[in-house]
């Protein structure tokens, strides 16, 4: 409803029905390069993730479950943790006094300090490291489903290693790789935070422009215009791939052999008379280029993986540190440590009540998410209907459409009316954004769940209410704590909603850190992060703590029977 809405406010000009708003866009040469810079940054930052994510990607897909686990855990963390926190520890690594310049001066590799951050290299870096989760995920999966026994066919028919990856391993995994391009693309596109933080004047971004118009020129009518064109592109690229997307509701089983002639369709096809006579000319050279590769593959591969997992963690070696710094600025690394800054923290009444609100809030959006998402999942899995896709992509549209975009949507819905800065709109908002997460992992956990004792305690006689509340929902538990951590930390890390929706009694703790980091820089946003940090860890372990005992009880059960 507030998305309809926006676009019907973009149809408007003082009070009538006009398009006029999108011909001042059409005539502005400003609009035109933003829009180009944002597209050439979507782009840019995707192809790099693809690079560095798809090592890492392999390289778990090819470890033991324990150490998958560990190393899923590191690409989980980043994605779990605020992203205002990561972008402040890329502030403080990428400054002109930071370990990154000190490191680069130390080994004589540059003569003075590189200006990396307030511009585009700190843009494109943070952008990086923000989005390279969204494009392991789908690698990821992708990757364990192709069985390793073909590419060892393939070697034994006289392929170098290099060579079947790129026939049989690199064509299997095109689904993983369109769904994490898509998803990277679309989430660059209208990004806020890092650009904003990280970005100098001339980094300028469609997203803070549509912000800039509502916020600080008041020009509700072009804004809405901006945000309904940044929506429909948006909305074509999600419609064009949404099979790719909507992939957890293909029902069909899965193979771990992968159809070899569709795999090849998506490589090298060699039944092309072109291509095959383009391999037989460069046979000769490209099997020595193979062979080299195919000697260097191994360390070449852990190299990459170990630089992408460095990436992703750095940031955490920066704030830690930085959250017992002794120091009354920021300095890193601290001259020396103390609790100051917890004190600080714990002492100061506007951020504790900031904390509390956002916990309150967060914690009841997290709840509603629950509440919406399990039976839209249980629909979607369980049931056929006419118009299953279209819903599934509705509900989950949230993760795809830009925040700002959706921000600037509700803000125009609630405009007049008191629940603008009250805590209802931020229930409502946090809400909106985390019900998807909930609709995404209940659905990943119904997927996986086995029926068959369903069937059992409605064949005892169980109702098919019992049947949900002592047989499905405790079984089901991990999954549902899983869900609402998701949503909670979505709701609990927004900062896009609340530049639209804070007011004097209504000012979550992202914005507090928000304005911290704009205007001060003080060790205090590296408290947080270690706080946030042990939350998480608490919540990890009692996530793992249940389901370990849910699984003791159902081996004790089976061993029963």
């Amino acid at each position: 409803m507030p998305l309809t809405q926006l676009v019907l406010k973009s149809l408007q000009s003082d009070g009538v029905w006009s398009l006029k708003s999108y011909v001042e866009i059409a005539s502005s040469s400003s609009f035109f390069w933003i829009v180009l810079r944002t597209l050439t940054l979507a782009l840019t930052v995707t192809i790099i993730c693809l690079v560095i994510a798809y090592p890492l990607a392999y390289t778990i897909s090819r470890c033991s479950r324990g150490v998958a686990t560990l190393l899923l855990f590191l690409v989980t963390l980043p994605y779990l943790t605020s992203v205002l926190i990561r972008t402040y520890a890329w502030i403080v690594l990428l400054s002109p006094s930071g370990p990154i310049n000190r490191m680069l001066l130390g080994l004589g590799i540059v003569s003075e300090p590189l200006q990396m951050v307030f511009n585009s290299v700190g843009v494109y870096i943070g952008m990086v490291q923000v989005q390279l989760p969204l494009m392991v995920f789908p690698l990821y999966a992708a990757l364990t489903r192709v069985n390793p026994n073909l590419t060892k066919a393939a070697q034994s028919l006289g392929s170098p290693p290099t060579d079947a990856f790129l026939r049989v391993t690199l064509p299997a995994s095109m689904p993983g790789l369109v769904s994490g391009c898509t998803l990277v693309f679309l989430s660059c596109l209208g990004f806020y935070i890092t650009p904003e933080l990280l970005g100098g004047p001339d980094d300028y971004l469609i997203a803070q422009g549509i912000s800039l118009r509502v916020l600080i020129l008041g020009n509700f009518n072009e804004a809405a215009a901006q945000s309904s064109l940044l929506l429909l592109a948006v909305i074509v690229i999600f419609l064009v791939f949404r099979r790719r997307i909507a992939e957890e509701l293909d029902d069909r089983p899965r193979s771990d052999d992968i159809n070899v002639s569709s795999a090849l369709a998506f490589g090298f096809a060699v039944s092309r008379p072109l291509v095959e006579r383009i391999s037989t000319l460069s046979h000769g050279a490209s099997l020595h280029l193979h062979e080299l590769l195919s000697s260097i593959r191994k360390p070449l591969l852990y190299g990459c993986a170990g630089f992408a997992l460095l990436l992703l963690v750095l940031p955490f070696a920066v704030v830690i540190p930085l959250a017992f710094s002794d120091a009354p600025y920021l300095t890193f690394p601290p001259p020396a440590y103390s609790l100051r800054w917890f004190s600080r923290l714990f002492n100061n009444t506007q951020w504790l009540d900031a904390l509390s609100f956002s916990l309150r809030w967060a914690g009841l959006s997290a709840l509603l998410s629950v509440v919406v998402g399990v039976p839209a999942a249980f629909a979607l899995v369980r049931h056929r209907f006419l118009g299953r896709l279209p819903i599934y992509l509705l509900l989950i549209s949230p993760l795809i459409v830009p925040h700002v975009v959706m921000a600037v949507s509700l803000f125009f819905a609630l405009a007049g009316s008191p629940l603008i800065g009250s805590p209802i709109a931020f229930a409502l908002s946090y809400t909106m954004i985390g019900a998807p997460y909930a609709v995404v992992v209940m659905i990943a956990g119904l997927k996986r769940f086995d029926r068959t004792l369903e069937r059992a305690a409605s064949s005892l006689g169980a109702s098919p209410l019992t049947t949900l509340r002592t047989v499905t929902l405790p079984l089901l538990f991990p999954t549902l704590a899983s869900a609402a951590i998701f949503a909670f930390i979505v709701g609990f890390d927004d900062v896009v909603f609340g530049l639209f929706l804070s007011g004097p009694s209504a000012t979550p703790l992202p914005m507090r850190m928000w304005d911290n980091i704009r205007l001060e820089i003080s060790p205090q946003i590296a408290v947080i992060a270690v706080l946030f940090l042990a939350v998480l860890a608490i919540l990890y372990l009692l996530r793992l703590f249940v389901g370990a005992a849910i699984e003791g009880r159902r081996t004790q059960g089976g061993g029963r029977t």
